[in-house]
């Protein structure tokens, strides 16, 4: 039991040396928008790694765009996210825009993810575990991306949760242990304690 509890403590505290640093370096380097953390200086993507929509230029370039990159990965027609003149996105448009959203906070386009009608690349199944984890945290996907690659302070912060964690294994549910649901990871009782237990051993 001693024994299980040193190897508990240890493991804590790089959990928490590691977050402080990170913490750090983000204090020291970060870009701001608005007062939130977006990208470390020295790690900017190429300008339109950071678009804001998922199709650009004008309406016949959009379309254009819509055709290419997006009915072909999904395998389906127009008529699948709009109806008849194009004003009125159906269920499945609702849907495609948020994944739109998604993709262009990972830096990526939808055949990323999918090859054809109802047809996947092997990415699907993190993808749907990333979808899981923002839902459940209240998040968008550009709370931890900005860009292919690229990582936000949070994100970065995020990430080495996730691989103490064992995320990719254990899944989402585990990281109720610690934060609150529905609120930007915001940490539980259980989650500020051991922070403040990291912090004393360090003596911060």
């Amino acid at each position: 039991m001693r024994k299980n509890r040193k190897k508990i403590t240890i493991a804590g505290c790089i959990c928490f040396i590691v977050l402080w640093l990170g913490e750090l370096e983000a204090d020291q380097l970060e870009l701001r928008r608005g007062g939130s953390v977006l990208i470390s200086e020295g790690e900017l993507p190429e300008p339109d790694v950071l678009q804001k929509k998922y199709l650009k230029g004008d309406t016949e370039e959009k379309s254009r765009q819509c055709r290419e990159e997006v009915s072909v990965p999904l395998g389906q027609e127009c008529s699948f996210c709009h109806n008849d003149d194009r004003t009125v996105f159906t269920e499945n448009g609702e849907k495609a825009g948020k994944m739109m959203d998604a993709s262009v906070a990972i830096g990526v386009t939808c055949d990323y993810c999918h090859s054809g009608k109802s047809r996947f690349t092997e990415r699907k199944e993190i993808a749907e575990k990333m979808f899981e984890l923002s839902e459940m945290m209240g998040v968008e996907c550009d709370y931890c991306h900005a860009g292919k690659s690229v990582l936000t302070g949070e994100g970065k912060t995020a990430k080495t949760a996730m691989i103490l964690q064992e995320w990719a294994d254990n899944g989402s549910k585990k990281c109720l242990n610690c934060h609150v649901e529905k609120k930007q990871f915001e940490l539980n009782f259980h989650g500020w304690e051991i922070l403040n237990t990291q912090k004393g051993l360090l003596g911060l």
